[in-house]
């Protein structure tokens, strides 16, 4: 009697394939394959030019293993919060009123941002917040 020739497993269109394996993968069930918690921006600060007085927000959004830790830097100093300037909940920085007048404290410069999590920290591209010289 000859052998029988059956397949050895069942034939699948490639896509299903490849989709089967990118959900092992991100459920981490594939043997060898260890997962870990990067750390990246969803969204990252603008250049932006705002009217004195105007409020304006700066983006700031990382995705990651929590608790994330947002902190945001001017010309490479930390940015304290006050009544005027807070960063949000999703890691944005908020000004509500845009200061620039001679003998006050400037909101011009340039803004990153700087996001921590257990695994590191990443610093943002750098966005430059200017005060516009005239009101339309």
């Amino acid at each position: 009697m000859a052998p029988s020739l059956r397949p050895l497993a069942r034939w699948r269109p490639p896509g299903m394939l490849l989709g089967a394996l990118l959900l092992l993968l991100l459920l981490g069930r594939v043997p060898g394959v260890w997962c870990f918690s990067e750390l990246f921006f969803i969204k990252e600060p603008q250049d932006v030019t705002v009217t004195r007085k105007d409020p304006v927000v700066l983006d700031c959004q990382a995705h990651g293993e929590v608790p994330i830790k947002v902190t945001w830097l001017k010309n490479g100093a930390k940015v304290s919060e006050n009544k005027r300037i807070q960063v949000l909940f999703n890691g944005s920085l908020y000004i509500s009123e845009m200061e620039g007048r001679r003998g006050e404290q400037s909101d011009e410069g340039f803004y990153q941002c700087l996001a921590v999590n257990k695994y590191g920290a990443i610093l943002s591209q750098k966005a430059h917040l200017t005060l516009s010289r005239s009101r339309e």
